[in-house]
């Protein structure tokens, strides 16, 4: 009889131990993304190249054999790249990061393959430069009258140069536990195109951005990371380039991400990852970009120049046509939407500083969603059609479309 309490309590003591390990293993996998603080202080430590625009910086390519898939969380920040998300807790997350970084350990074996062509292989894969563009992404500039009640207890907004969603938070000043201090997206860069049907070429250029960022609804700033679609006019036979860029409005315009002395090869369906970091007022903000398909990456830091500095006020997720003639407050200061059709955010979200999840699809009066209007004030021109709560689709995916005269021509020029 003791033998049989013995081997009871023996396996009572066995299955605790075991659902201590497991809980204790859950708590560690949860406990290991790196929280804002400390990365922001791992970003200021890690190695750098100066670009040429002054205050701009490019995170170093990590060094021939690094793994960035077996990579720590601490090692994939110091080469700016992003946190691996906890399988368990967030599979969906995991998946994108997995794919992002096998996209990019994928590039760094082949350049190793290739010979040491360079002193650090991964710098094939690495963007190293920028280029100011005489174009801005801008903050929000409200247009025409307000707009309607959303039904699903959203807050619509009209805009002349943004279309999408925001989610807001009423902070006046950078609070370190409810400011956004990181916004995450994936999409697909679309195809460069004027207006369809009869359209006077010299209307054009025609652009569009797609873009993350942090701040830019409700204050003076915006720090982003995004693509850029451009048709040049010309007699519509003009060129045609996609880029992937970064910004902080105003210190900076768009700053092209450049690759071995030019433009970083973007193209047309293109699954872009970009993860956009904030951090207090004036102190530096940095922006990851990948561009998966054609496997290249950079983080970039960005000092500060003019303008307020960082409140973390709003996560956004946004097209946008750029601001062509500052200071930017009327329609014609924009420059024309390109016919992008349908933009599809495949997955996005936003953490502030307590590490509290917030996503695209949330049915509360802090989510704007965001409707742009043509220089008339009037004309609905891009908007998001599809959003939800339920689902990862329906949580963290956005469609955008555009219609009326940008999709069929005849904008007030």
């Amino acid at each position: 009889m003791q033998n049989q309490n013995w081997r009871f309590l023996s396996r009572v003591v066995a299955i605790a131990t075991v659902t201590v390990l497991v809980l204790s293993f859950t708590t560690l996998a949860v406990a290991q993304r790196i929280g804002a603080e400390e990365r922001n202080a791992i970003f200021a430590g890690a190695p750098r190249v100066s670009t040429s625009v002054k205050g701009v910086t490019a995170f170093a390519a990590p060094p021939e054999g690094f793994n960035f898939l077996t990579a720590t969380n601490r090692e994939l920040l110091t080469y700016g790249l992003p946190q691996r998300p906890d399988k368990t807790a967030d599979a969906k997350a995991y998946e994108h990061w997995e794919k992002g970084m096998s996209a990019l350990q994928a590039c760094n074996q082949h350049a190793q393959q290739k010979g040491p062509s360079t002193s650090t292989s991964a710098q094939v894969c690495h963007a190293t430069d920028v280029k100011a563009l005489p174009y801005s992404s801008h903050a929000m500039v409200p247009a025409g009258p307000p707009a309607p009640a959303n039904a699903d207890g959203t807050t619509a907004y009209n805009s002349l140069n943004w279309s999408g969603i925001a989610q807001t938070n009423k902070n006046t000043k950078w609070n370190k536990n409810t400011s956004f201090d990181e916004v995450e997206s994936v999409w697909n860069v679309p195809v460069a195109n004027h207006p369809f049907g009869t359209v006077p070429c010299s209307d054009g250029p025609w652009l569009e951005v797609t873009w993350n960022g942090i701040d830019g609804w409700n204050s003076g700033d915006v720090v982003q990371g995004g693509s850029l679609s451009y048709w040049y006019g010309d007699g519509c036979k003009g060129a045609i380039s996609y880029i992937g860029w970064v910004e902080w409005y105003p210190s900076y315009g768009i700053l092209q991400l450049n690759c071995s002395g030019s433009a970083c090869p973007v193209g047309p369906g293109d699954d872009f990852y970009v993860i956009t970091y904030g951090t207090a007022g004036t102190a530096e903000q940095s922006v990851f970009v990948e561009d998966i398909t054609q496997q290249w990456f950079v983080t970039i830091g960005l000092t500060w120049v003019s303008g307020p500095g960082l409140v973390g006020n709003s996560a956004e997720y946004i097209v946008e046509r750029p601001c062509s003639t500052s200071p930017c407050t009327t329609g014609k200061d924009f420059s024309a939407l390109g016919n992008y059709i349908y933009e599809f955010f495949e997955y996005s979200f936003a953490y502030d500083g307590r590490g509290t999840l917030f996503y695209p699809g949330s049915a509360s009066a802090s989510t704007a969603i965001i409707t742009m209007l043509a220089d008339d004030d009037a004309t609905k021109i891009s908007y998001p059609f599809f959003y939800g709560t339920a689902g990862n689709q329906g949580r963290y995916s956005i469609w955008i479309g555009d219609e009326n005269c940008a999709y069929s021509g005849g904008c007030t020029p």
